[in-house]
């Protein structure tokens, strides 16, 4: 990995910093839940005492020692440290634990007879502020705390030459999950003709360096990134290279297919990776219809004065229907029409196959992607549509008809197909979305074979949690109009 450098024990200041920044790695995430918990608490008694709350600032003060209770339960979650965890993962362990709490605050409120005065309402609104403030202080906080030299937990990667270099480099990439990469060490570090990043920061050396990093940075992590070894071999460098190391992360198959519905299993004494591929079964399938129907109505009745309006400026400012049904795929291959607001000229086949002939480079963009950035088949009300995802509003009613879920893998034309490849089976095995993990991973900004992995990985990753995620990052999308053309 080219030069081997010289690694260097730390001395007593070297080591007072270590523990310094591992202080302020880990003091970040609960102040920025702290702050999360009191703004969540002060927006309910503020919206509440808005409309019409009769009650004084007395009522709910009585309330702040139960802070306590949250960072217990969210401790027991394992919420802290709040490192190399994914944001999914993350917000599902946020939700249950907040439920538990106000849960547990309620129960305690009606058995000691205190707070009985207290809004229903506020509670409802705390827990809903909190669920959605945790998780973007806790983002916004990291993101600061990320381009401060004290970020992070001293992480150890031992690989082999590609695949640890590869971690290594995902890792710097994502510097908000906390783990900061300090060696990268593999068996043939010396014949290796990889380079190490710019930054000078990362020791590269053998194996046997392990144990001296394990004893100058406590509590780092070691990160075993060894895929094509076999389980003898990664047994013996557990037992003689990461031992001293108080968490081991091991990466079995660093080009395999991830998943958030692994769980590990004691089989008999044997280790056992189970996965939970719930969208197959029938009880999962009907909380996730129950979910998007009593959604869609929501939003239905919620944006029904919007979509007259836009029914009515669409047939003043073009000529043609306002509605648009344009055959796609749905679940077990069966063809059904997604409904959109007009955003093209009526006659839009007609008009893009004369700008693809003649615009070479227009025709290669729309071979590789099946869009344009520039599509001059879109009217000037419609690209406004597009842009704030508007169009896709009467979509609702493909939900309530069933033929679509509010989340899902995006709908698909039968000139697709070829390219989903064996992923195909898996797409038809639910039921398309309005909206899903694509969408809100940069949209028109990622490339198609990306698009066909993340809906494979939503497919074997669902649950609830994971919907609800998708539609809070997808308001985030749209309002801040990321990626859309």
């Amino acid at each position: 990995m080219g030069a081997t450098t010289t690694f260097l024990r730390p001395d007593s200041s070297t080591a007072m910093r270590i523990s310094l920044a591992r202080f302020l790695t880990h003091s970040s995430i609960v102040v920025a839940d702290l702050i999360a918990f009191i703004v969540a608490g002060a927006l309910a008694v503020i919206v509440r005492y808005i409309f019409h709350g009769e009650f004084t600032l007395s009522d709910y003060l009585t309330f702040t020692p139960s802070i306590i209770i949250f960072f217990v339960v969210f401790a027991m979650a394992g919420l802290y440290p709040g490192l190399a965890i994914s944001p999914i993962e993350e917000f599902g362990r946020i939700l249950r634990a907040s439920t538990i709490v106000f849960l547990l605050i309620i129960g305690a409120t009606f058995f000691l007879r205190e707070g009985l005065l207290s809004s229903r309402i506020a509670f409802i609104l705390a827990w809903l502020f909190t669920i959605v403030l945790v998780p973007m202080t806790r983002r916004t906080v990291r993101g600061w705390c990320s381009l401060q030299p004290w970020w992070g937990i001293p992480t150890v990667i031992l690989g082999e030459p590609h695949t640890g270099l590869m971690m290594l480099n995902l890792l710097e990439g994502h510097p908000r999950i906390g783990l900061k990469p300090v060696a990268l060490l593999s068996e043939n570090a010396i014949s290796s003709a990889l380079t190490l990043p710019q930054s000078g920061r990362v020791f590269s050396g053998d194996l046997s360096c392990s144990a001296s990093f394990a004893k100058d940075y406590p509590n780092s992590y070691a990160i075993i990134a060894m895929p094509s070894v076999g389980s003898a071999r990664i047994k013996a460098i557990f037992e003689e290279y990461v031992d001293q190391y108080q968490r081991v992360l091991v990466i079995p198959d660093l080009f395999g297919v991830t998943s958030l519905s692994v769980s590990a299993k004691d089989l008999c004494g044997m280790l056992a990776l189970e996965v939970n591929q719930k969208l197959t079964r029938n009880i999962p399938q009907i909380v996730k219809r129950s979910f998007d129907l009593a959604i869609c109505i929501a939003l239905g009745t919620l944006f029904s004065p919007l979509i007259a309006f836009l029914y009515l400026a669409l047939k003043l400012t073009s000529p043609g229907p306002a509605f648009y049904g344009h055959t796609r795929i749905g679940r077990n291959n069966k063809e059904f029409k997604v409904w959109k607001f007009r955003s093209m000229v009526v006659n839009a086949d007609a008009v893009l196959t004369q700008h693809l002939d003649a615009d070479p480079l227009l025709r290669e963009e729309w071979e590789l992607c099946q869009k344009l950035r520039r599509d001059p088949r879109i009217t000037v009300l419609g690209r406004i549509l597009r842009k704030t995802s508007l169009d896709e509003l009467p979509q609702l009613w493909n939900v309530i008809r069933g033929q679509m879920s509010l989340v899902g893998p995006r709908p698909i034309v039968h000139s697709e197909v070829e390219k989903y490849g064996r992923i195909y089976r898996q797409y038809l095995r639910v039921t398309p979305g309005i909206t899903g993990l694509w969408q809100i991973s940069g949209r028109n900004n990622t490339t198609y074979e990306m698009r066909t992995k993340i809906d494979d990985y939503y497919v074997r990753n669902w649950s609830i949690t994971l919907d609800i995620y998708i539609l809070a990052r997808t308001f985030k999308t749209v309002f801040l109009i990321e990626g859309a053309y």
